[in-house]
C-alpha cells in the first residue's frame, strides 16, 4: 500500500493560485486581503495584466472605489508576500 502525504500549506497555495487564475481567466481581478496593511475596508485588487490597485469599499462591501495604482516594485512585493511568491 502506498502512504499519500498531504500538506496543508502546499494545498492553500494551489488553491489560492487556482482561484486566481480562475479570476483572471474570466475577466475579473483577484482581490487580496491584507490584515494590518491597509484600512479595514481596503484590499488590493489584481488584475490579469499584472497591474495592482488599492481599492475602498463602501460601508456594505457591496462596490468598491478606486484609491491608488501600485508601482510595479509594490506589486511584485505585495504577490511575493500574499500570494506565495507567484
Amino acid at each position: 500500500m502506498t502512504q499519500v502525504t498531504y500538506s496543508f500549506d502546499n494545498t492553500i497555495k494551489q488553491t489560492i493560485q487556482l482561484l486566481r487564475l480562475q479570476k483572471h481567466q474570466a475577466g475579473f481581478p483577484f482581490m487580496i486581503e491584507s490584515r494590518g496593511e491597509l484600512n479595514s475596508n481596503q484590499a488590493f485588487m489584481e488584475y490579469a495584466n499584472g497591474i495592482i490597485e488599492v481599492v475602498e469599499f463602501d460601508k456594505e462591501f457591496r462596490s468598491y472605489s478606486f484609491v491608488r495604482r501600485l508601482s510595479s516594485i509594490e506589486a511584485s512585493e505585495i504577490r511575493q508576500k500574499y500570494l506565495f511568491g507567484v
